[in-house]
């Protein structure tokens, strides 16, 4: 029979391995489930935190939509309307009757060309006027809403000896302005 020293030493060496049996068994894979609960949280919260800010952003978006609207119809009226840019001759013949200019205004056939995905249409305009008025003019069309590309621009000083062909009722002292310009179109070219 066993003494009771080898008896203590015996339940010590039970207890001792139900002990690591239990560390094995129980709280090992119990710390593993937490580590890996917890790096699962960790990704959801960061998941939640990300689909948060997101939908932040797309409020913030649907907020300022109005605004948004109103910024592309502004930018949109830039353009002029390929098929019928009567609007755009329009401000040009009724600027330069403010300033007591005559205007003669052509398209320039065959000059349309695709810019990115826009077209472009061109224009020549001839205008008659003392040189503050054509000043002013050419002011008012840089300040239009419209997109302008002035490509050419002639001034010329009427006097006795250079008179052009046709301009008899142009005053000495006067200036012709010659303009060569394009404007961008709402059309979309096709690629």
């Amino acid at each position: 029979m066993p003494t009771s020293k080898q008896k203590i030493k015996i339940d010590i060496a039970v207890f001792a391995v139900f002990l690591i049996l239990a560390i094995f068994l129980g709280i090992v894979p119990l710390s593993r489930g937490l580590s890996k609960d917890s790096k699962s949280l960790a990704t959801k919260k960061s998941t939640l935190s990300f689909l948060e800010s997101q939908i932040k952003a797309l409020n913030d978006f649907q907020n300022s939509s109005l605004e948004y609207q109103q910024k592309i119809n502004k930018l949109d009226s830039s353009f002029v309307s390929e098929e019928a840019p009567i609007e755009f001759i329009k401000f040009l013949e009724q600027e330069a009757g403010k300033q007591g200019l005559k205007i003669s205004l052509s398209s320039a056939g065959g000059t349309s060309e695709k810019k990115g995905n826009r077209l472009t249409i061109g224009f020549q305009a001839t205008l008659t006027g003392s040189f503050p008025n054509v000043l002013v003019f050419l002011k008012k069309i840089e300040q239009s809403p419209w997109l302008i590309k002035v490509e050419q621009v002639n001034i010329d000083r009427i006097g006795d000896k250079n008179k052009p062909y046709g301009a008899e009722n142009v005053q000495i002292g006067q200036v012709i302005l010659s303009l060569s310009f394009k404007v961008f179109s709402n059309y979309f070219a096709q690629e």
